[in-house]
């Protein structure tokens, strides 16, 4: 299991998907292990186990860490059918898993060959036809958020306009007072239009393994942070499954940050391996936060905050089953972990 190479004669990750092949699987604290069962009829020279990611390309790989995760359920002797498909494709491949004590299960890619199979296949097709439905209907969503959000700033220019006549033909303090008020809530109005736009992807593509380093990096460098923070990131050759929007959430962390800690803040990013798997810390030297409001902002509802940023941290983190939490000391400085699964994250190049 410490070889990082696929010894030669081992099958391509394709053939070892193929209809009739059957592996027994392993789980440790980070990682997936397989051998292939003996007697098939094509694979029988292939006698070593290897390790899931060292064989399968990463997005294959994390289909087969949540087939296998969510397979830790099960009791010991039962057995289920399941498929492996690909997001945003119509490729996909059925098995049975069956779990076998704690820590073995098998997995058993099934075959055409007879009547019972051929119900799994028409199951697996369904299921590509269900998910291309609903990558279309999401992309007819973000369009119909598009001709909203584009109806909404055009209403919000004529209200303004007709606020800029008042303000001018009326002579009264109150009124003037009430159309200041009435500006702030449609800047806030315009505020929010703009955030759909921002988070109108969400989801839409699917997601990915992403080095944090170079993302650090990238939104540090960005001009409104530039100049005003001081870094200190130790995070090289460490990449997380995310969303393709991860860089929108590690954006919404930096920025809180920034508006609380002002100019010349600090901020720490590394990694630590936590019980639920591994922690990407983001700490700064700001105020911190209160403990009674350490849940309540990453709430939409929480009333304090400025903006929806770390809600959507949250959401963004939670497409890949990834968390967040706030755990810094008040009046020492914030410290977010970003806690991602075993099976969501790996070093290397």
């Amino acid at each position: 299991m410490e070889d990082r190479t696929v010894p030669d004669g081992f099958p391509t990750w394709e053939h070892l998907l193929n209809p009739g092949v059957s592996w027994i699987v392993w789980t440790f604290e980070d990682r997936l292990g397989f051998c292939l069962l003996q007697g098939e009829s094509s694979l029988t020279s292939s006698k070593g186990c290897m390790e899931i990611e060292k064989v399968f390309p990463p997005d294959i790989a994390f289909l087969l860490h949540e087939i296998v995760r969510d397979a830790t359920e099960m009791v010991p002797g039962e057995a289920k059918r399941v498929a492996l498909a690909i997001p945003g494709t119509d490729t996909g491949w059925p098995c049975m898993i069956f779990r076998l004590d704690t820590d073995h299960f098998t997995l058993s890619w099934l075959n055409g060959g007879n009547g019972d199979q051929e119900k799994d296949f028409c199951d697996l097709r369904e299921h590509l036809r269900n998910e291309k439905a609903i990558r279309k209907a999401n992309e007819k969503l973000n369009y119909f958020n598009a001709i909203v959000r584009h109806d909404i700033m055009n209403l919000m220019m004529g209200i303004n306009g007709y606020m800029d006549i008042i303000d001018e033909i009326v002579d009264d303090e109150e009124i003037h007072l009430l159309i200041r008020k009435s500006r702030d809530l449609g800047e806030r109005v315009r505020r929010v239009a703009e955030l759909t736009r921002t988070y109108q992807d969400l989801g839409n593509r699917p997601p990915a393994y992403v080095e944090v380093a170079p993302v650090m990096e990238k939104i540090f460098e960005r001009h409104e942070f530039s100049g005003k923070i001081i870094t200190d990131v130790q995070v090289n050759g460490l990449f997380v499954y995310v969303d393709r929007m991860f860089d929108a959430a590690i954006y919404e962390i930096v920025k809180n940050a920034l508006q609380y800690g002002g100019e010349g803040v600090k901020i720490k990013v590394f990694a630590l391996k936590v019980p639920e798997g591994m922690a990407l810390i983001i700490m700064d030297s700001g105020p911190g936060v209160h403990p009674d409001f350490k849940e309540r902002i990453f709430s939409r509802t929480y009333e304090d905050r400025r903006g929806y940023g770390l809600y959507l941290a949250l959401e963004i983190l939670d497409i890949t089953g990834a968390a967040i939490r706030e755990t810094g000391t008040h009046g020492e400085g914030a410290r977010f972990e970003l806690i991602f699964p075993p099976d969501a994250y790996r070093f290397g190049p």
